[in-house]
């Protein structure tokens, strides 16, 4: 017999990442982890997929592995992981990289190099040579040894990585023959993403190269690896570039110049040649990556903008409406979708005669799937036995007009054990972003409300991803046109939704959704109860207040603390916080950099002066994704209090 789903259920939750081909594209190597109650993280192994037998092993057991490369040779996987760490200082462990390798065909991993740096990446450039991304931070002359932090640039802070100073993520090879790590790019480049060509002699390079203020504008380097030589393909031309590859000989790139929607304009795919950009897609209008929203996967690639040259064309990632799906660019620009079977592609490796993507399919959780010759196979079940065991509650696809010409997307979900006649109290929940959407993939806390016996309802109100400029483009109209087809949505569900109680309605959302939380409850009393996590309440105090405010806020809000302040803080929920009368619930984070903890404050500090109602549940150590990467403690510690909060008040 089938059950409910369970805050706890997330413990047994298998989360695949970083899927990479072998030279001969007839295996898949990829990060499998798991949530760890006791040691409150998550256990990470690398696992091989033999696509001749269609068999699948674990390479690895530690639990401890990071991210990997395959050896030129196909027969070794060299790998991070923070195995056997030597016995050293906090400070010493938290900077150095272990690198070990390990025989696909058998046998131990044993340990290889180790390099002082932190380290993300690595490539095999022959059998001695490795090219690794790492972090680079300058010295200071300290000879008082003060436990002080020096900061020259904006960004001085990162969310996922704390305070930054002047670090830069750079490129180095590390030569074993010589045991010498080098540094490649220069003090002040600030790379993004990296691409080698197929003889592993140069290397593309989407970087930013700044001293001060990052600019919105970077670069594309072309990086000889032999001589060390750093040329700036895109010198003179004002874009901010996402990625780059080489095509036929030629450079090919994912590029906006931001004039018409700002910084969340989408990509064009240009080629690049003499400082001048070749638009190919001029009807293209698709972020070009997946913004489905969802809260179970785990160290998934950033692949945002990214493109892949294979003998199946450019291939890239496009968010369609509600579905982040596998495309091919077609010679007249348009996107041709091929994995048509999965709902949302969250990680994807490309060789020349295949893909092999992760994927939502259903109410299941990713899994490894593969696309070859037309045809779509999953290759793994890591979860399917946990969810046949659940009673999951089906989110129901709807169409809603917004009032203002707009047709909206939206979902309801009923409660499991739903009876027919019942009213039942509703949660609508609110994507996060803005530039994200909803689909209809599994996400766990809205199955965990709907085996508590809550109906829940949500929609893509404009300043979401998936339906072009138009719909994206909310600059300097936040709490207006998205508030409005939020209210519409909220209004169709009561009106059409027999089961929905319009007298216990609670509201919740993360990050914007949190913004929108906070918006919503000065703005209507018409619900009973709210959660607002991760939120934003000034839109001023936030300019300088965290890592992306010092150009976000003036983008979308169109004003700074000195000039058209009245348009930012028009747009701060906090500025009407006097007609809040909803009783509120606020989760945040400590090191929270995205949608820093002041922000919640601000708004529980109003409440609670003006006599609502409310609670500030703050975590200490997470930060922006707790809801998605937390530790396991703090994530069923979060479930909790929401569903205490909303049981209390519906």
């Amino acid at each position: 017999m089938k059950r409910p789903v369970e805050h706890k259920d997330l413990l047994g939750f298998r989360f695949l990442a970083n899927p990479a081909f072998s030279p001969d594209g007839e295996s898949i190597v990829y990060r499998v982890s798991r949530p760890d109650l006791e040691k409150n993280g998550y256990e990470s192994d690398l696992w091989l997929t033999d696509l001749r037998t269609g068999t699948s092993r674990r390479l690895t057991s530690s639990g401890s592995e990071q991210f990997f490369c395959w050896s030129r040779d196909g027969a070794r996987i060299v790998f991070a992981s923070k195995r056997d760490a030597p016995k050293c200082s906090h400070a010493q462990k938290s900077k150095a990289t272990r690198f070990y390798v390990l025989p696909v065909d058998g046998g131990e991993a044993e340990f290889l190099f180790e390099i002082p740096n932190a380290a993300s990446a690595i490539q095999a450039l022959d059998e001695n040579r490795y090219l690794i991304t790492a972090i680079f931070e300058p010295e200071y002359d300290n000879p008082e040894g003060a436990d002080v932090m020096i900061f020259e640039q904006l960004p001085f802070m990162a969310n996922g990585k704390g305070y930054i100073g002047q670090r830069r993520t750079g490129l180095g090879i590390y030569d074993r023959t010589t045991g010498e790590f080098k540094r490649l790019t220069s003090p002040t480049m600030d790379v993004v993403r990296t691409t080698l060509n197929s003889d592993r002699t140069a290397v593309l390079v989407v970087a930013a190269d700044y001293k001060d203020v990052k600019p919105l504008d970077n670069g594309v380097y072309e990086l000889n690896l032999d001589s060390g030589t750093c040329k700036n393909l895109a010198e003179g031309l004002a874009c901010t570039f996402k990625h780059a590859a080489w095509s036929d000989g030629e450079v090919v790139v994912t590029a906006t110049d931001r004039k018409r929607t700002g910084v969340n304009q989408n990509v064009q795919i240009h080629r690049l040649g003499d400082g001048e950009l070749v638009c190919l897609t001029p009807e293209l209008d698709s972020s070009l990556g997946h913004a489905v929203v969802a809260d179970c996967s785990y160290g998934c690639t950033e692949l945002s903008g990214a493109l892949f040259p294979s003998a199946m064309g450019l291939i890239c990632c496009a968010t369609d409406v509600m579905k982040s799906r596998i495309c091919s660019v077609a010679p007249d620009g348009r996107l041709k979708v091929l994995t048509a079977a999965t709902s949302a592609v969250i990680d994807y490796a490309v060789s020349d005669r295949r893909i092999a993507y992760i994927a939502y399919e259903g109410l299941n959780l990713p899994e490894l799937y593969v696309l070859e010759g037309g045809t779509e196979r999953r290759l793994t079940s890591f979860n399917r036995p946990l969810f046949e065991e659940l009673s999951l509650s089906q989110p129901i696809h709807v169409t809603v007009p917004s009032g203002d010409g707009w047709t909206l997307d939206g979902w309801y979900m009923r409660p499991v054990n739903f009876e027919e006649g019942r009213r039942y109290p509703t949660i609508l929940h609110i994507h996060g972003g803005p530039k994200a959407a909803f689909g209809d993939v599994y996400h766990h806390e809205m199955q965990c409300w709907a085996a508590r016996g809550y109906a829940v309802i949500y929609c893509n109100p404009r300043g979401g991803d998936g339906r072009g400029s138009a719909f994206e483009d909310i600059r300097g109209r936040y709490g207006d046109v998205d508030y409005r087809d939020l209210m519409a949505f909220t209004d169709w569900c009561i009106e059409n939704l027999k089961f929905v109680d319009p007298e216990r309605l609670g509201v919740t959302g993360g990050s914007y959704g949190g913004y929108m939380t906070n918006w919503i409850i000065t703005q209507t009393d018409r619900f009973k109860a709210a959660v607002s996590q991760r939120s934003i309440a000034n839109w001023v105090s936030k300019f300088g207040g965290c890592d992306i405010g010092f150009y976000y806020v003036e983008d979308q809000h169109l004003g700074t603390p000195w000039k058209n302040s009245e348009a930012a803080w028009a747009e701060s929920p906090v500025r009407y916080a006097d007609r809040a009368r909803t009783p509120t619930l606020f989760i945040h984070s400590t090191e929270d950099f995205r949608c820093e903890l002041n922000q919640g404050f601000q708004m529980f500090t109003a409440l609670k002066a003006l006599g609502v109602e409310s609670r500030m549940c703050v975590f200490k150590g997470e930060n922006h994704e707790l809801s998605r990467s937390g530790k396991p403690r703090n994530r069923l510690a979060r479930l909790r209090e929401i569903c205490g909060w909303f049981d209390a008040h519906l």
